[in-house]
C-alpha cells in the first residue's frame, strides 16, 4: 500500500472528488446481557480527499463512537455488526475494509497514526503523564518512518513550532501537567499530524478551553487542513464551530443521520425539525438587544435502552406526524443533490 504525497498534482487529484472514505450501513451494538443493543442505525456516508466533514449533535448521539469505530478504537462491549468502512489511500482504486481486520492485524497498525490521526476529546486523558511531550510525539515517527532519531526529533520541533508552542527546543522536554490546557491541546495536534496523515479526525478538539483559546485552535487547524491538504472529520456539538471550519455536515440524533448536506444550505435551509431546534438555540446578540430567550430543545435524548419506535425523535418534535413518525423511520429525501433529509415532511 503506497503512500500518497500531497504535492501540486495531487491537489488536483483533491479537487478530482476522489473517494478517501466510504461508509455503507453502518451498525454499531452494545453487548448487554448476551443481547445487542443497537447504537449506531445504518449510518452511510462519503468522505473526499481534502474535504472537512461535520458530525454534529447532543451528547450521545453517536458521534464519536462513529469516528472511533473508523479505526477500530471501540471499547470491547461495542461491536460492529454490520456494514463497510472502506478506505482507499492510494491511487490504484484499492479499498481497504476496516470491517474485516482483526484487531491486531499489521495494516490497521499501519493505518492509526500514520494514515489516520486523531485529536482526542480532553488531551490531558490522552497524553502519558510520565513521559515528556516530546517522547509522545516522536513515538509515532519512529513506529511508523524509517529516518534517523536525529532528523524525527528535528521534526518534532518544527511540529511543535508550527501549532504555536513558544520555544520548542525547551517544551520538548516538558511533561504534560507542565503545559496549559491550550497547549496541551495544541501538542495533541501536533501529534496527530506526526506522520502527514491523509485523514485528520478531531474528536470535540475545543470544548475544554476558553473561547479564546478555541478560536485560537480552529484558525490553526484551518490554516493545517489547508497547508497539508488532509481530509478532517470534526465532530462537535457545537454549530457555531462547524460555521466556521466545515465545508458539509452530518447532523446525528441518537445514532442516525437524520439531515446531510452543504454547510451553507443545511445553515440556510434547514428541514429537519432537529436541526431547527439546534439552529435556534445558538444564542445570538441580537437576541440580547431584544431580551429573547434561548429556544432550548424540549425533552431530553431518550435512554438507549428505551429507543422510541420510528424517528427517535418525534417525542420532541412539534411537527410529529401520528401513525408515520412513531411507526418507521424515513428513507433519506434529497432536497438537492447537495442536502437529504430523513424526515416525512417533505415526502
Amino acid at each position: 500500500m503506497t503512500r500518497p504525497i500531497l504535492t501540486q498534482k495531487s491537489k488536483k487529484y483533491i479537487m478530482d472528488g476522489k473517494k478517501l472514505l466510504i461508509v455503507n450501513n453502518l451498525e454499531i451494538s452494545l453487548e448487554f446481557e448476551k443481547n445487542y443493543i443497537k447504537i449506531i442505525n445504518n449510518v452511510n456516508f462519503r468522505l473526499n480527499e481534502g474535504e472537512v466533514l461535520a458530525l454534529v449533535g447532543e451528547s450521545g448521539c453517536g458521534k464519536t463512537v462513529t469516528s472511533r469505530s473508523l479505526v477500530r478504537l471501540l471499547p470491547k462491549e461495542l461491536k460492529i455488526t454490520s456494514g463497510n468502512i472502506l478506505f482507499d489511500f492510494g491511487k490504484n482504486g484499492n479499498k481497504l475494509d476496516i470491517t474485516k481486520l482483526g484487531p491486531k492485524s499489521r495494516s490497521l497498525y499501519e493505518i492509526r497514526g500514520k494514515y489516520v490521526g486523531m485529536i482526542f476529546q480532553e488531551p490531558m486523558s490522552s497524553f502519558s503523564p510520565v513521559h515528556t511531550i516530546g517522547d509522545q510525539i516522536l513515538e509515532p515517527i519512529i513506529i511508523h518512518e524509517n529516518i534517523p532519531k536525529k532528523e524525527a526529533l528535528d521534526r518534532v520541533i518544527e511540529l511543535l513550532a508550527k501549532v504555536g508552542i513558544p520555544d520548542p527546543k525547551t517544551a520538548i522536554n516538558k511533561y504534560p501537567h507542565e503545559f496549559s490546557g491550550g497547549m496541551r491541546q495544541r501538542a495533541m495536534i501536533a501529534r496527530a499530524l506526526a506522520c502527514n496523515p491523509t485523514l485528520l479526525i478531531a474528536d470535540e478538539p475545543t470544548t475544554a478551553l476558553d473561547v479564546t483559546i478555541q478560536a485560537q485552535i480552529i484558525n490553526l487547524l484551518k490554516e493545517l487542513q489547508e497547508e497539508y491538504g488532509m481530509a478532517v472529520i470534526f465532530i462537535t456539538h457545537n454549530l457555531g464551530v462547524v460555521a466556521q471550519i466545515a465545508s458539509r455536515v452530518i447532523i446525528m440524533y441518537m445514532g442516525r443521520i437524520v439531515e446531510e448536506g452543504d454547510i451553507i444550505e443545511v445553515f440556510s435551509n434547514p428541514k429537519h425539525p432537529y436541526t431547527i431546534c439546534l439552529i435556534n438555540a445558538i444564542p445570538r446578540l441580537e437576541n440580547l438587544s431584544k431580551r429573547r430567550k434561548l429556544e432550548p430543545i424540549l425533552g431530553d435524548v431518550p435512554n438507549i435502552y428505551e429507543r422510541p419506535r420510528g424517528c427517535e425523535f418525534h417525542p420532541r418534535c412539534k411537527s410529529m406526524i401520528r401513525g408515520k413518525c412513531d411507526r418507521y423511520f424515513p428513507k433519506a429525501i434529497k432536497i438537492s443533490n447537495q442536502h437529504s433529509v430523513c424526515c416525512y415532511l417533505y415526502e
